[in-house]
C-alpha cells in the first residue's frame, strides 16, 4: 500500500478530534486503557525470566510468569518482532512508520534506541547471531519477495542469504553455532523447510508437503527443530531432528494464528495464539495460560458531542434531501435532526453547514487493511467504515482493537479475517487452507471466536467445502462473501446460500472450460488474458444474453451483496506499451461489458456495495456513474448498503437518530453531480473531527 502524505494526514486526525474547547466544556484527562490480548511475535529472553512481544503494535516485556507488561517502544509506528541479544541487555526490533521500516536496537538498561537499518521493504522477523555481532532479519517488498538478511551491530551494509525469485522466506532459525539457517519458504500451495549453510549457501530441502510450515525454532542443544504446521483448520506444533528424521506432534488445536518462541530451558515454549500467550510443556503437549495486562497511557479525546447547523441532509434511507436542518450529536449518537435553531450547550463546537451537504460517512466495502498508516489517509476520503475481505487475522483484529481505543486514528473495521481457501492457496501470506467438508465447523467457529465479522471464502476452495463453510457461517450467525469463479461458479455458490460475491468474476458460469482460467499459477493463467485483473476474455460474454439475465435474476432473488472493484479492471494508457493492440482493444471492450454487467445487475435490484481492492472509492462512485446507475443508488452503495449487508444497519450507514454519528459534510451536492463527493471539508467518526480540510 501506499503511504504517502500519511504523517501530515495523522497530525490532522489526532489534532482535529482535539479542538480548543472553553473550561466549561473542558476535555477529559489523559486515560489509561487496560489491553489483556493483542499479543504477537513472543520471544523469550535468555535467562527465561522474560518474554519481550508486540503488543498492539508496541513492544513490551512481560514475566514469563505472567503480570504487568513494561512498554519498550512508544509513538505512531507499529513495532514488531523482537529479539533478544545473547547477554539479554538488548532487544532489536522491527519499526514501521510510513517512511518505510527501520530495524531498531533498544537499550534496556538506559532506555535508549538507535537505528540499526533502515528499508523502503517491510521488515519482519529478526534474530541476533549467537555471538550478538549480527542482526538476521526478513525484509519483505512483497508477498513472493521476502528474504532473510544480516547486518552487523555496529552498523554497515545489509546482504542476503536467500534470494530465490518469485519466493518467500516469512520465518527462519539460527543454529546454535551460526553455521546454518532453517527456513520456512515456498511460492503458492504451501510452504516448506529448508536448511541453508552459513556462509556457503547451500541449500537442502527438509520437507515436502502441501501444507503450510511456519514458525521455525532452533533448539538450544542444537539437536531438534520446531516448527508450526497448518492445515484443514488446525494448528500443529512439530519437532523434527536437526539431523534429520521423523517429525513428531506435540500439540494441536483449531487454527488461530499460531507463533512459538523456545525458552531456553528446552522443555517449554511460549505459544502465542488467539493473541494471548500460552506455556508449552515440549514433552507432554499441555498449555498453561501466561496472561499479561499492557496499561497503554494515551491522550485525551474531545467530548464526542457538537452541532451542525443550516445542513442541507441526506440520510440515505431513500428519503428526499431536507434543507436548512440543524443536527445535534451527543455521545458520538445522532440525538436529533430538526428544523430550528440549535439548542447547544455551552462550549459545545457549532458548525455552520450553509450551503453544504451532510451525509452518511462512506464506506469501502473491499479494502484490505494490512497497514495502519492507511487509516488516516481513509479518514481523510471520508472513509469511517470499511469491510477487509481478507488480513492477516491477529494482525486484523489488532489493528480493530488499537483505532477502537484510540491508539492509532483510522476508521471501523470489519474484517473477515483470512482468506478460506483450498490447496494451493493462492495467498499464502493471508489466507488459511481447507480440504475437508468435515472440518469446515471447526475452521468458522474458532474464526467466529477470534472476532470476525464476516468470512471471504477464496477461489481454489471446492464447491463442496464451500458450502459447508457457508452452513456452519449461516449457524453462527456469520455472513459469507467470495471472490470466486475457478472452483466454484457464482450460480453454484447462490445454491449454497453465499450471501456475496466480489469482483465479476464469471467464467465458470459463461465460458468453456478450455477457456477459463483455472488458478494454476500467481497470473491465473496469463495465456488467457493479458491483461491483469481481466484474466479472461469478456468478449465471449455478452451482458444482454439470457444466460447472464438469468444469473442477474438469481443474484437478485437471493439478495447477494455486489462489490463489483469496476474501477480497477479499467485500464489506463500505459498499458499500451505493455500489451499489443490488439489486446489493448480487446480489454477495453471486455471493460465496457464489465460496466454494462454492473448497471444491468443495479437496474434489476442486485444489492450494489461499493468497494475498491484497496483502490479509490471515488474512482469506483465515478465507474458506476459512467455506466448509468443514478447518482442515489451510488451513494447507498457507498453507505448505507455496506452497513445493511453486515446486518448492522441500526448501528450506522444512514444519518439518523439514534445512529452512530460518522458523517462527512460535502461541499457541494453529490446527488445531483457524483464528482462532488471529492469535495469533502470535514470527517466526523463517533462524534468526533477526524479531518477539516
Amino acid at each position: 500500500m501506499s503511504r504517502i502524505g500519511a504523517s501530515s494526514l495523522v497530525l490532522l486526525a489526532l489534532t482535529a478530534a482535539q479542538p480548543q474547547t472553553p473550561r466549561a466544556y473542558a476535555q477529559q484527562a489523559s486515560r489509561t486503557v487496560d489491553v489483556t490480548d493483542g499479543a504477537a511475535d513472543p520471544a523469550v529472553s535468555p535467562d527465561g525470566a522474560q518474554i519481550a512481544l508486540s503488543i498492539l503494535g508496541k513492544i513490551w516485556i512481560v514475566p514469563a510468569a505472567g503480570g504487568d507488561a513494561r512498554q519498550v517502544s512508544n509513538g505512531f509506528s507499529w513495532d514488531t518482532h523482537p529479539a533478544w541479544s545473547p547477554d539479554g541487555q538488548f532487544l532489536v526490533y522491527a519499526h514501521e512508520d510510513d517512511g518505510g521500516s527501520d530495524l531498531v536496537i533498544a537499550n534496556l538498561a538506559t532506555g535508549t534506541s538507535s537505528v540499526l537499518y533502515h528499508s523502503d521493504k517491510s521488515i519482519g522477523q529478526s534474530a541476533f547471531a549467537p555471538k550478538g555481532d549480527e542482526v538476521y532479519f526478513v525484509a519483505q517488498a512483497e508477498q513472493l519477495d521476502a528474504h532473510v538478511m544480516h547486518v552487523p551491530v555496529d552498523g554497515g551494509d545489509a546482504k542476503a542469504v536467500t534470494e530465490a525469485h518469485d519466493w518467500h522466506e516469512w520465518s527462519f532459525a539460527l543454529s546454535p553455532d551460526a553455521q546454518h539457517v532453517v527456513l520456512a519458504s515456498g511460492r503458492y500451495g504451501g510452504a516448506n523447510l529448508y536448511r541453508v549453510d552459513l556462509p556457503g549457501r547451500q541449500a537442502a530441502r527438509l520437507t515436502e508437503t502441501p501444507r503450510n510450515q511456519f514458525a521455525v525454532a532452533w533448539s538450544g542443544d542444537g539437536k531438534t527443530i520446531y516448527y508450526i504446521e497448518s492445515v484443514n483448520a488446525t494448528d500443529s506444533v512439530m519437532a523434527m531432528p536437526a539431523a534429520g528424521g521423523a517429525p513428531r506432534r506435540i500439540f494441536s488445536s483449531p487454527y488461530d494464528d499460531k507463533e512459538l518462541a523456545l525458552a531456553p530451558d528446552g522443555k517449554t515454549a511460549v505459544l502465542c495464539a488467539g493473541r494471548k500467550l500460552y506455556r508449552l510443556d515440549l514433552a507432554s503437549g499441555t498449555t498453561t495460560p501466561i496472561p499479561f495486562t499492557a496499561r497503554f497511557e494515551l491522550p485525551s479525546q474531545s467530548t464526542p458531542d457538537m452541532v451542525i447547523t443550516h445542513a442541507r441532509v441526506w440520510d440515505g434511507t431513500g428519503s428526499a434531501p431536507l434543507g436548512d436542518r440543524t443536527i445535534v450529536i451527543r455521545g458520538g449518537t445522532v440525538a436529533s435532526i430538526g428544523a430550528g435553531a440549535p439548542n447547544a450547550a455551552p462550549g459545545v463546537p457549532v458548525i455552520d453547514a450553509h450551503g453544504r451537504t451532510v451525509m452518511p460517512a462512506l464506506m469501502d466495502n473491499h479494502y484490505h487493511f494490512w497497514d495502519y498508516a492507511q487509516g488516516p489517509l481513509l479518514l481523510s476520503r471520508g472513509i469511517v467504515n470499511i469491510r477487509d475481505p481478507g488480513a492477516p487475522l491477529s494482525l486484523s483484529m489488532s489493528f480493530k482493537e488499537a483505532i477502537a481505543i484510540g491508539l492509532v486514528p483510522g476508521p471501523h473495521i470489519y474484517s473477515a479475517g483470512p482468506l478460506i481457501d483450498g490447496l494451493g492457496d493462492y495467498h499464502p501470506l493471508v489466507d488459511v487452507m481447507i480440504d475437508d467438508t468435515a472440518q469446515a465447523a471447526t475452521l468458522v467457529r474458532s474464526l467466529k471466536a477470534q472476532g470476525v465479522d464476516l468470512l471471504k471464502v477464496y477461489f481454489m476452495l471446492k464447491p463442496d467445502v464451500l458450502c459447508a463453510v457457508v452452513r456452519e457461517a449461516h449457524t453462527v450467525g456469520l455472513r459469507v462473501t467470495g471472490h470466486i469463479g475457478v472452483h466454484t461458479s457464482w450460480g453454484r455458490a447462490m445454491d449454497c446460500g453465499i450471501d456475496g460475491l466480489n469482483h465479476i468474476r464469471v467464467w465458470a458460469d459463461f465460458l468453456p472450460a478450455s477457456e477459463q482460467p483455472q488458478g494454476d499459477n500467481e497470473s491465473l493463467d496469463a495465456d488467457k488474458n493479458e491483461i491483469p485483473r481481466m484474466q479472461a476474455d469478456w468478449r465471449e460474454i455478452d451482458p444482454d444474453s439470457p444466460r447472464v439475465a438469468a444469473l442477474i435474476e438469481k443474484m437478485a432473488t437471493t439478495h447477494v451483496g455486489f462489490d463489483p472493484t469496476l474501477s480497477i479492471q479499467q485500464i489506463g494508457d500505459d498499458m499500451r506499451k505493455t500489451v499489443g493492440l490488439g489486446q489493448f482493444a480487446a480489454a477495453q471492450q471486455s471493460y465496457k461489458r464489465m460496466g454494462r454487467f454492473v448497471a444491468l445487475a443495479q437496474q434489476k435490484g442486485v444489492f450494489l456495495l461499493a468497494g475498491t481492492d484497496d483502490g479509490s472509492l471515488f474512482d469506483e462512485l465515478d465507474a458506476y456513474d459512467s455506466v448509468g446507475v443514478p447518482n442515489a443508488a451510488i451513494l447507498q452503495a457507498a453507505t448505507v448498503n455496506g452497513a445493511k449487508w453486515l446486518g448492522k444497519g441500526a448501528e450506522f450507514g444512514t444519518l439518523a437518530v439514534g445512529r452512530r454519528a460518522d458523517l462527512i459534510i460535502v461541499d457541494g451536492d453529490p446527488l445531483k453531480t457524483i464528482g462532488d463527493i471529492r469535495k469533502i471539508d470535514i470527517v466526523v467518526e463517533d462524534g468526533r473531527i477526524v479531518f477539516r480540510k
